[in-house]
């Protein structure tokens, strides 16, 4: 499983990453390099077997407690 993704991700990469490239779209080539990277990070741990928590609860925590924003 670790090896198809690997595989995935690099056409992924060879499709997306020449034309950001040759058209010296650096900003661009740094935010999606920084996406991609998380979707890697996180596909790899997922093929691993790693339980990962759920965003939601960051969501949650931001809304509720930092900002202070509760509907009742």
């Amino acid at each position: 499983m670790i090896i198809f993704l690997i595989i995935v991700f690099a056409i992924i990469a060879l499709i997306n990453v020449p034309p950001l490239i040759r058209e010296k779209q650096w900003r661009e080539l740094t935010v999606y390099s920084g996406f991609f990277a998380l979707a890697v990070t996180l596909s790899m741990l997922l093929a691993l077997g790693v339980d990962i928590p759920s965003p939601i609860k960051g969501v949650q925590y931001i809304i509720k407690d930092v900002l202070h924003l509760n509907y009742k």
